[in-house]
């Protein structure tokens, strides 16, 4: 071989191996760049040519021929994927609290007072009071949901011959299927509400001396019995609606006093009182229902002081005075209203105003409107189409046909 064509040789190695290394410098700064940089990396390793590629190029194959296999050996360079960010995890609610108090040793008590449950319990939580009779004497501000867990409410009893028996400050208080008492001397309440939210489903009340009171407070009650000296008291801006609810006030059965005190009276009975059943006065509302209210010693109803109470589809009987009294501006409205067996129907012991519709008025022993002598003029009356009254301006059916009848006669 002459020396020009081994120094040609020579000269097409090293210039296939400069192109290679060329290359794979190339495909090394390449991956170095597409890299996710970090903070204190360390150096890169050497870069080794691939196993199947190096005794090609020792036996000095062409650069051209040896491509293809570095193509099929070299691993994909691919950008790294940025790290997947970890769920978030739902909050999770907490699960409303529940309170069991008891003295029978069953396994779920876990209070051994409604005094401790009340104080141990959250807003929202539950506290149920196994069968029997419990005295306390508790105050609360929190939203709880009270249960007795008896069959029926006469099983749970909560009372206290001392003391109030249960007083609601604030929050949302739910009472059912139990019964409250108060034997004490002195007139407490036995369940007094300030400035809260009452429901009542199921509960008995009885009380020596007074039974419920709120005060700026909001009350549902349904399948109640309340029996107290005085039943229920009601004052402030309070929102009262009673359904199915027997009331019984040895003074008073239902007391409303204030402007901004509202009641509703549907389907219950007022009865047996020694005074008035229903007392509404200082410009208060009342609407009353499908009730009953019988048999007490003074009026069945008792509007006065710009009060406004409208009664519909009810029964005023048996009361010892009148059905209903009016005095001091009091306005009174009927509306299918039966008005029987009472002293008198609706009686007016002051000035004040009575709108009369398609009631029924009979076996009043005074009438169906007594009028105070010295408030005649005072006394306003409207309406018609009533049985038993013929309001002031209304002309009985028959009156108006004789007229006719006797011009006829003498005409002829």
């Amino acid at each position: 071989m002459s020396t020009d064509n081994k120094m040609s040789v020579f000269e097409d190695v090293w210039l296939q191996v400069f192109s290679l290394l060329l290359i794979v410098s190339g495909i090394f700064s390449l991956h170095y760049m597409l890299r996710p940089a970090q903070a204190g990396q360390q150096p890169a390793p050497p870069v080794s040519l691939p196993a199947a590629v190096q005794p090609a190029l020792a036996r000095g194959t062409p650069l051209a021929e040896v491509l293809p296999a570095l193509a099929h050996t070299a691993a994909p360079v691919t950008a790294a994927a940025p790290p997947e960010a970890a769920p978030e995890k739902p909050a999770d609610p907490r699960t409303p609290g529940r309170w069991v108090v008891g003295n029978d040793g069953n396994a779920a008590i876990n209070c051994a007072s409604l005094g401790d449950a009340v104080a141990r319990a959250a807003d929202g939580d539950s506290i149920v009071i196994r069968p029997g009779t419990y005295e306390v004497s508790v105050l609360t501000s929190k939203s709880l949901t009270i249960s007795g867990g008896g069959r029926t409410p006469g099983e749970v009893e909560l009372t206290n011959p001392l003391n109030p028996t249960f007083a609601v400050s604030g929050g949302r208080v739910v009472m059912q299927n139990l019964t409250l008492t108060n034997s004490s001397q002195v007139d407490y309440w036995a369940l007094s509400v300030s400035r809260a939210a009452l429901v009542l489903r199921n509960v008995n009340i009885r009380s020596s001396g007074k039974g419920l009171r709120l005060l700026g407070a909001d009350l549902e009650a349904s399948d109640c019995a309340i029996e107290a000296g005085a039943a229920v008291a009601v004052s402030g801006k309070s929102r009262v609606k009673l359904t199915s609810v027997s009331l019984t006030g040895r003074v008073i059965g239902i007391s409303m006093q204030d402007s901004s005190a509202d009641l509703q009276l549907d389907n219950s009975r007022v009865s047996g009182g020694g005074g008035a059943g229903l007392r509404v006065s200082d410009g208060a509302w009342a609407r009353i229902s499908g009730t009953t209210i019988s048999g007490n010693r003074y009026a069945g109803i008792m509007v006065a002081s710009g009060a406004e109470v409208r009664v519909s589809r009810s029964q005023l009987t048996g009361n010892g005075e009148c059905g209903a009294y009016i005095e001091e501006n009091g306005k009174l409205v009927l509306e299918k209203v039966t008005l029987t067996r009472n002293k008198c129907g609706v009686g007016f012991a002051g000035a004040g105003s009575l709108e009369a519709r398609g009631n029924k008025f009979s076996d009043n022993t005074l009438g169906a409107v007594a009028v105070s002598p010295l408030q005649g003029d005072k006394a306003l009356i409207t309406g018609g189409g009533n049985s038993g009254l013929l309001v002031p301006g209304e002309k009985r059916a028959a009156a108006k046909k004789r007229p006719i009848e006797e011009d006829v006669e003498s005409e002829e």
